[in-house]
């Protein structure tokens, strides 16, 4: 089954791990009491869902800013990213984007982002347009209203970036379909050289995109 990798990202107790849980129940959290009795991710979330053969994958950071190189770690490799603001609370915004500026840094280019102005469910808490003014974000950019307590949006922002997501990964999953067994003219329609055909198709396989035969030197296309 083909997996993705999808970053939740955002400043603390702005709901990821809420996030999570509320699109998968049996999701894992690593987290630890602080001093206040309040509870903080310290190491990861992690959920799952299966969205048209594709296993995708939530993986959540910790939101506290000294918690840098864990997400550092967690944001290498991701297809996309949910970055969470708290609606409710403006004076997180600044470490929200602090976060989100160090984060961008591992993420490739072209990798869709959304952002979700979470806690509706709260009356001062502030719309998606305000959340994107208060922040500079580009004009283009997705902010959803959710919230994690009622459900608002929730399943609405996970497939839409799947959508944003799929549709980068289709014209490459039809690519590697046409050169299965040819792998040097694979390598040859992307440009690459022999190491970097080698690694590229190790990353696939590590993705569950394709299946390796080093034996025969072909692959496939793991289609489910």
């Amino acid at each position: 089954m083909l997996t993705i990798k999808i970053l939740v990202v955002g400043p603390v107790h702005s709901g990821k791990s809420s996030y999570i849980n509320a699109i998968d129940q049996n999701a894992l959290n690593v987290e630890a009491k602080g001093s206040d009795n309040k509870f903080y991710t310290v190491g990861i979330d992690l959920g799952s869902l299966i969205i048209k053969n594709f296993r995708v994958c939530l993986f959540g950071t910790p939101g506290l800013l000294q918690f840098s190189a864990i997400r550092d770690i967690i944001s290498i490799g991701s297809d996309g990213c949910i970055f969470l603001f708290d609606a409710a609370h403006p004076e997180k915004d600044e470490d929200a984007i602090k976060i989100f500026n160090e984060i961008r840094k591992n993420l490739e280019p072209k990798i869709p982002i959304i952002f979700l102005a979470n806690k509706q469910d709260l009356e001062n808490a502030r719309a998606p347009e305000v959340i994107r003014a208060q922040n500079n974000l580009p004009d283009k950019s997705k902010v959803f209203a959710t919230s994690c307590r009622t459900g608002l949006n929730l399943k609405t922002s996970i497939k839409y970036i799947f959508n944003e997501i799929y549709e980068i990964y289709k014209p490459l999953l039809d690519l590697l379909k046409d050169y299965e067994n040819d792998i040097r003219a694979l390598a040859q329609k992307l440009n690459k050289n022999k190491q970097e055909i080698r690694d590229f198709l190790n990353e696939l396989e590590i993705k569950s995109i394709i299946k390796v035969d080093r034996e025969n030197k072909t692959y496939s296309v793991i289609t489910s």
